[in-house]
C-alpha cells in the first residue's frame, strides 16, 4: 500500500495551519501593550501570508520572492520616502545595513535603528512560521510549544499592563485541538491508515465541540480566590507608600520637583498627562538643573521674567549659524500643571488669557493669570526651530569662545562638589584623553555607558548611603539603574574634563496614536515617559541635546554638511550616526527623522522605549495587499490551468537520470488535483486504466508500463523517459483542459 505524502492540501491541513496562525498571534499581539510598538496589523498581514503560501504548497522560490517583496514594500512605506527600488531607495537600505552591521559588531544592540529591527522582526515570523507548520504536519510534535505560547502569555498578563484573559481561552481551545488532532495523525500512520476522511470527521468533530464545552464551561463557572498575592499590587503598593520600601521608598514614575536625593525604585504610571498634535517628534523640556551635590541636583538662585505676550526673547539655545525649521505643536493636558511643556528652540506660546514667567536659571516656564495667580491650561500652542547640527560645526568649536568666554559661565557648569571621589575624574580623563575635539571627547562619554555592562533598571537601584556619591556608586558599584543615573553620570564625567553640560528633565515623545487629516500626527505623553538627559555647550553653536540613557535614542540629528551638500546623504561619524533618508516626492508628507526610527512611539521612562515605532500610509498599503489577495485568489483558484506548464517547463527538457521517477508522481498529484482520486489498495496499472478510460485514450497504461520497468526492473530512467516524455506531457496537459 502506498504511502501518501504527510502533507497534502486537505481539509486537516487547512485546520492546523488555521490553528498555527492562531498560535502565532497570541506571541504578536501582547507587543503594542509590552513595546512601543505600533501598526502591528503589517505583521499580522505578513503572517498570515507566510501561511497561506505555506498552505498552497507555492514554489518555494516564488515564495521567497513573494515574502522578500511584501517585506521590502512596508519597510519602504514605513521608513522611507520617495520612490521604491529607485536608486535613493537602495543607497539608504545599504547604508542602513552598514550602519547596523558596524553596532551588531560593537554589539551595541540598543543603538540598532528601527528599520533594522522591523527586518529582524519580518524574518523571525517568516522562520517561526516555517517551523510550526514543519512541527504540526512533519513532526507531528507541538505540545512543548503550546506550553511555552500558554506560559508567555501568563507571565505577560501577570508582569505587564497586557490583559491576557482572552488569549488563555483561545490558547487552551487552540492547543488542544492541536495536540488532539496531531495525535490523530501519528495514531493514523502507526495503524497503516493514510486516506480515510471519515475518521477524520469521526475524530474531529467530538473533540472540537469536547474542547468548546469544556472552555465554556471552565470560563463562566465560579473562580477560588487566588492563594498568593498578586506581584503587581504588591509592589504598586510601595509605589504608593504602603510598603517598607528601600531607601527613599518605591515612587511612581512621573515629573516632580524635588530632585535633591536620587535613586531608589519605582512602578510605571501609565496616566496620560497630555497629547501633542505636531509634525516632527522631539523630546519635551519642564526644567534644567545645574547643581550637583552628590546626592542629586539643585539649581541657582535667579530671578522670574515676563514673556510678554508669550513671546520668548529671553532666552536662546542655538545661535543663529544652526539651521533650523519653524515648526508648531499643540499640546491637549489631561494632567494640567501651572507650567509649560516646550521643545528645544521655543519661540512663542499661544493660549488664551495667559501670563508666562521664566525662571532664568532652571528655564521653567509657570503660567498665571491676570492676578498673578498659578493657572493650570488645558490647551496651548507652541512656535519653536527645531535644530540641525551639523559635525563640522561641533567639531570646530572653540573652547573658551562664545559664552565660555564669560568666567560665571563656567563656573557655573563645571561644577562639582569637592566630596566627588577621584575615581570619577580618572575615568573621565581615561575615556576621552585620546580625542582631540569636544564633540568626539562628549560621544566617547556617552558611548561609554553603551559599550560596557550598565543596565538599564527600575526597581533593584540603590541610594547612596552616608559620604556616598550618586554618581561614583552607579559608574563603579551597582552599573544599573534609570535615565537618572545615567544622564547625571554624563554630566559629572563631563564635568570632570570641563566641558560644561547641564541636567534637563520632562518628558520623552510618548506613544503614536494616530495621523490626522492636516498630516499632523498625534503622540500621547504619559507619567512613564518623564526622563532626564543631558545638554552640552558648544561655543557659536549652543546647547546640544545628548542621550546616554540604555534603550533611548536621542532626537536630535547630527549630520556631514558636506555630505549633505554633495550627495543628499548622511556621512558617518565616530558615532555613527544614521544615513539621511532619500529625498521625498510628497513635501507635505510630515517627516519622519532617523532619530524617529526607534523612538517615533515614544521611549517611556520605565521600559527603555521600544523597538519598533512607525507610521504607515494606509492607501498604498489597502491597495497593496488588495492586489496581492486578488492575485493571489486568482492564481489558487486557477491553478490546475498553469500548474500543468509549470512541471512540463520543469521536466520535459531534462533527460538525466531520475527525471522520470520525479516527473510521474508529478503527474499523479495533478491527477488527485483535479479530482481524479486514486482509491486505497488500488495499483498503478488499475489505477492508469481507470484514466485511459476517463480520457479515451491508451496513453497512461504506456507510460505507466515504462514507470514499472524503470521501477520495478530497474531499466535506464533516461532512455524510458525519453520514450515517455510526449505520453507524459501529453497526458498531464489533459488535466488543464
Amino acid at each position: 500500500m502506498a504511502k501518501s505524502n504527510p502533507y497534502q492540501r486537505n481539509g486537516y491541513a487547512f485546520l492546523m495551519h488555521v490553528f498555527g496562525f492562531v498560535l502565532l498571534l497570541e506571541w504578536i499581539l501582547p507587543l503594542k501593550d509590552v513595546t512601543d510598538t505600533a501598526n502591528l496589523y503589517i505583521f499580522v498581514v505578513f503572517l498570515l501570508l507566510s501561511f497561506a503560501l505555506s498552505f498552497l504548497q507555492i514554489i518555494p522560490l516564488l515564495s521567497f520572492f513573494v515574502h522578500l517583496g511584501f517585506m521590502f514594500y512596508f519597510i519602504h512605506i514605513i521608513y522611507m520616502d520617495g520612490r521604491f527600488l529607485s536608486k535613493s531607495w537602495f543607497s539608504y537600505l545599504w547604508n542602513d545595513l552598514k550602519y547596523n552591521t558596524n553596532i551588531i559588531w560593537a554589539a551595541d544592540w540598543m543603538a540598532m535603528t528601527g528599520m533594522f529591527r522591523s527586518i529582524l522582526l519580518f524574518m523571525l515570523l517568516w522562520l517561526v512560521s516555517y517551523l510550526v507548520i514543519y512541527w504540526i504536519l512533519y513532526r507531528k510534535q507541538m505540545l512543548l510549544f503550546v506550553i511555552f505560547t500558554i506560559t508567555y502569555v501568563a507571565i505577560l498578563d501577570t508582569f505587564t499592563p497586557y490583559q491576557g484573559d482572552g488569549a488563555i481561552v483561545r490558547l487552551i481551545i487552540v492547543g488542544l485541538g492541536i495536540v488532539g488532532f496531531v495525535h490523530l495523525e501519528r495514531l493514523k500512520e502507526r495503524e497503516g491508515i493514510y486516506r480515510n476522511s471519515k475518521l477524520l470527521f469521526g475524530w474531529g468533530i467530538p473533540l472540537i465541540l469536547f474542547i468548546l464545552l469544556s472552555a465554556t464551561v471552565g470560563y463562566l463557572s465560579p473562580k477560588a480566590a487566588p492563594i498568593w498575592p498578586d506581584p503587581v499590587p504588591f509592589l504598586t503598593s510601595f509605589g504608593n507608600g504602603d510598603g517598607p520600601g528601600v531607601g527613599n521608598g518605591v515612587r511612581k514614575i512621573g515629573y516632580g520637583e524635588n530632585d535633591s536625593r536620587l535613586g531608589g525604585p519605582f512602578v510605571p504610571d501609565d496616566s496620560v498627562v497630555f497629547q501633542a498634535e505636531l509634525t516632527r517628534t522631539h523630546y519635551w523640556r519642564v526644567e534644567t538643573k545645574d547643581i550637583y551635590t552628590g546626592k542629586g541636583w539643585d539649581s541657582s538662585d535667579g530671578n522670574r521674567v515676563e514673556l510678554g505676550q508669550g513671546v520668548n526673547d529671553q532666552v536662546s539655545w542655538m545661535s543663529d549659524a544652526v539651521e533650523t525649521d519653524a515648526l508648531t505643536a499643540t499640546l491637549s493636558m489631561e494632567k494640567t500643571y501651572p507650567h509649560i511643556n516646550y521643545p528645544l528652540g521655543l519661540k512663542e506660546i499661544q493660549a488664551e488669557d495667559a501670563f508666562y514667567r521664566l525662571h532664568d536659571s532652571t528655564e521653567k516656564i509657570t503660567t498665571v493669570d491676570g492676578d498673578g495667580e498659578p493657572l493650570e491650561l488645558e490647551e496651548y500652542q507652541v512656535n519653536y526651530e527645531f535644530p540641525r547640527y551639523y559635525i563640522e560645526a561641533l567639531k570646530g568649536a572653540e573652547p573658551g569662545t562664545g559664552e565660555e568666554s564669560d568666567e560665571e559661565f563656567i563656573e557655573r557648569y563645571t561644577q562639582l562638589p569637592d566630596s566627588l571621589p577621584d575615581r570619577v575624574v580618572e575615568l573621565a580623563e581615561e575615556i576621552t584623553a585620546s580625542f582631540p575635539s569636544r564633540f568626539d571627547k562628549v560621544n566617547a562619554v556617552e558611548r561609554y555607558f553603551r559599550n560596557n555592562d550598565f543596565v538599564y533598571e527600575t526597581t533593584d537601584v540603590a541610594v547612596p548611603t552616608g559620604n556616598q556619591d550618586y554618581v561614583d556608586q552607579f559608574l563603579f558599584e551597582t552599573m544599573q539603574g534609570y535615565c537618572d543615573n545615567f544622564s547625571t553620570s554624563m554630566v559629572a564625567l563631563l564635568r570632570a574634563v570641563d566641558i560644561p553640560a547641564r541636567w534637563v528633565k520632562g518628558y520623552t515623545q510618548g506613544e503614536f496614536v494616530d495621523v490626522t487629516d492636516r498630516s499632523t500626527r498625534i503622540f500621547e505623553v504619559t507619567n512613564n515617559n518623564a526622563h532626564s538627559w543631558v545638554e552640552v555647550y558648544y561655543p557659536e553653536v549652543g546647547w546640544v541635546t545628548y542621550e546616554p540613557t540604555s534603550g533611548f535614542s536621542n532626537p536630535y540629528r547630527f549630520v556631514y554638511q558636506s555630505a549633505e551638500e554633495n550627495t543628499g546623504e548622511n556621512g558617518e561619524d565616530e558615532n555613527m550616526e544614521q544615513p539621511e533618508r532619500p529625498e521625498t516626492e510628497n513635501p507635505d508628507r510630515p517627516e519622519l527623522d532617523p532619530g524617529e526610527d526607534e523612538d517615533a512611539a515614544g521611549a517611556s521612562g520605565s521600559d527603555g522605549g521600544g523597538p519598533l515605532n512607525f507610521t504607515v500610509s494606509w492607501k498604498p498599503a489597502l491597495l497593496f495587499v488588495v492586489g496581492f489577495l486578488t492575485t493571489g485568489l486568482v492564481l489558487f483558484f486557477g491553478r490546475n490551468k498553469w500548474i500543468p506548464y509549470v512541471y512540463i517547463l520543469r521536466y520535459k527538457g531534462k533527460r538525466e537520470e531520475g527525471t522520470f521517477n520525479k516527473a510521474y508522481p508529478a503527474l499523479l498529484r495533478q491527477l488527485h488535483a483535479v479530482g481524479h482520486t486514486r482509491k486505497e489498495g488500488q495499483t498503478l496499472r488499475e489505477y492508469a486504466k481507470y484514466i485511459d478510460d476517463y480520457y479515451s485514450t491508451s496513453e497512461m497504461g504506456v507510460l505507466t508500463a515504462n514507470y514499472e520497468r524503470v521501477l520495478y526492473r530497474g531499466d535506464s530512467s533516461e532512455q524510458e523517459w525519453e520514450k515517455s516524455v510526449e505520453l507524459w506531457e501529453n497526458l498531464i496537459k489533459k488535466t488543464s483542459s
